[in-house]
């Protein structure tokens, strides 16, 4: 072999080699991107991280498809998506914030489910008797999600003017930012009792003692959500929302201490 081609084939040896590294580097640099973006992330309303976190576990294993999930106020998740967090789905405490983020071309218009209707309690770690009305009256601390940021806190503030107590306990209330801080301080014995989703009482280790408020009371807590419209993952998450809304899941959720969204 002359010395000319022997260079040739060297040139082309590594020539070859360089171009099977880079598309090795390229496949595994594109997997990544594809798996990051094949990751739904999910903004919670702090009522619904009990459910939420075993549905999504059932559909991770359904699927495969892989949930990252993060939780807060209706009101201060709102405002983050506002503000471009790269959430795919928000799951909301009411209906008026996904409508509001349609109307500002946040959201998919035709994306929008009401998966569940909340119910309110009231609730303490210590013995409650049956009248909702003593049992405030008597009470020096009173927790309450911020009316607001929190649709439950909105249900509590009207619950307590429709019983004609607003004005007498405003000076009582603790509020929490939402409904998981506001759980948290009867937990914590920091208020005598509290106003509550009824799903926390189910899912939480201390039972304690619990009214349910009538519904006639207040609005109904019907919860929506909505596909955002900066997700790269529009059609996974259209999948997740169509698993939302199967009949075997809404079942789960009713379990869980919601009433069906048409009830």
């Amino acid at each position: 072999m002359g010395h000319n081609a022997f260079l040739v084939n060297i040139t082309l040896f590594l020539q070859n080699k360089f171009s099977v590294l880079l598309t090795m580097a390229l496949c595994c640099l594109l997997s990544t991107k594809l798996f990051a973006a094949d990751t739904l992330h999910l903004a919670v309303a702090s009522n619904f991280i009990s459910p939420i976190k075993q549905l999504a576990q059932d559909y991770e294993e359904e699927t495969g498809q892989k949930i990252q999930l993060s939780f807060g106020s209706s009101g201060k998740l709102f405002a983050q998506i506002q503000h471009g967090a790269p959430y795919d789905i928000f799951l909301s405490a009411d209906v008026a914030k996904p409508q509001a983020l349609i109307q500002s071309q946040f959201a998919l218009a035709d994306s929008i489910v009401t998966y569940a209707k909340g119910q309110l309690a009231l609730w303490s770690v210590t013995p409650l008797g049956s009248d909702i009305k003593i049992s405030l009256q008597n009470s020096n601390r009173i927790a309450i999600a911020n009316p607001k940021l929190a649709p439950y806190g909105k249900a509590a503030q009207e619950s307590l003017q429709a019983l004609s107590l607003w004005n007498t306990v405003e000076q009582k209330l603790v509020q929490g930012e939402n409904i998981g801080q506001t759980y948290q301080f009867v937990y914590s014995q920091n208020a005598d009792i509290g106003f509550v989703a009824y799903s926390q009482v189910l899912a939480g280790k201390v039972k304690g003692n619990t009214i349910k408020i009538p519904s006639e009371l207040h609005s109904d807590i019907n919860q929506a959500g909505v596909i955002l419209s900066h997700s790269k993952n529009v059609e996974l998450s259209r999948a997740f929302m169509a698993f939302l809304m199967r009949p075997d899941t809404q079942a789960k959720i009713t379990q869980f201490g919601y009433a069906a969204p048409n009830s």
